[in-house]
């Protein structure tokens, strides 16, 4: 069945994640002049739409020190990059930086968030309810990110009732873009399904957030388009996962994702041997960030 809110007409939209998610919890911290020569080889291997950085705070995530410098270096190079928030401040942060494609992040597993943001899911629903209504005369728009959709280590299986209350109370005022993390990396391919499905049911659009702890991204992903999804996240080599949750295996791979779409018969836009490029520059990225931190 497909989604009755989402829009199979368009074609698939591959996010890419690496300079955020792929390097948030990397030990090395990659120089921002690195992270550009990642961009633009990303951009040559048919790359549209970036997840560039985060407006966090960076003695929490030192990777993303340079958010402002890389928003405006994507902006440079004729890009919309959107950034990732955690709270107000962030949100205030990327404003000023004139930011105009927000998502702001939130966990469905009151634990998880209580780890990663240091209050409970509530209070940063309560945040984003804020940032939503500040959105228009900020001049961006502010998608929502939920972590933790499907399983929590420490809370287990998550409700989806959980979810689909959020959810609710997010479209009620005004975000129509959903991203559903499977953050762990232990969901299946039914369970994708019907939630997506469900979420979509409310008025969103829906984006998947995979990661490959059990091996399912790639089925995920394409258990998550038959029902209409067509926005992924994806980051070179399956590099990634959350500095605040040990154990969670890297994230949807952009060579996966590559090449369990294209088996598909579904075109992606990207090349493979310029991605094997992209993917070169990673590694002398943080090889150069190793040789530094040890110098």
């Amino acid at each position: 069945m497909k989604l009755h809110h989402q829009h199979p007409q368009h074609d698939l939209l591959i996010r890419d994640v690496t300079l955020r998610d792929g390097l948030q919890n990397l030990p090395e911290v990659l120089t921002t002049a690195a992270k550009l020569d990642i961009l633009d080889a990303l951009v040559d291997a048919g790359v549209k739409d970036f997840q560039l950085t985060s407006f966090v705070n960076p003695a929490r995530v030192p990777q993303m020190k340079d958010a402002e410098a890389m928003y405006v270096a994507g902006v440079d190079r004729g890009l919309v990059p959107n950034v990732l928030v955690a709270n107000i401040r962030g949100f205030e942060r990327a404003v000023e930086a004139g930011v105009t494609s927000v998502d702001a992040v939130l966990s469905a597993s009151n634990t998880y968030n209580k780890k990663n943001a240091n209050r409970t899911t509530l209070e940063s629903a309560n945040e984003i309810i804020l940032m939503l209504s500040r959105a228009a005369h900020a001049g961006c728009t502010v998608g929502v990110s939920m972590a933790n959709c499907f399983h929590c280590f420490s809370e287990g299986e998550i409700d989806p009732e959980v979810v689909l209350a959020l959810a609710r109370g997010f479209h009620d005022a005004g975000a129509r873009m959903l991203w559903l993390s499977d953050t762990t990396g232990h969901a299946k391919p039914d369970a994708v399904a019907r939630l997506s499905e469900k979420c979509a049911h409310i008025g969103m659009e829906i984006g998947l957030h995979l990661h490959d702890t059990q091996g399912r991204a790639g089925d995920n992903a394409l258990a998550g388009y038959k029902t209409g999804v067509r926005r992924f996240d994806a980051v070179l080599s399956g590099l990634g996962g959350s500095p605040f949750t040990p154990g969670v295996g890297g994230n949807l791979s952009l060579e996966t994702a590559q090449a369990v779409f294209t088996e598909a018969g579904i075109a992606t836009g990207l090349d493979p041997l310029k991605l094997d490029a992209a993917r070169a520059k990673l590694s002398a990225g943080i090889a150069a960030a190793e040789k530094n931190g040890a110098a």
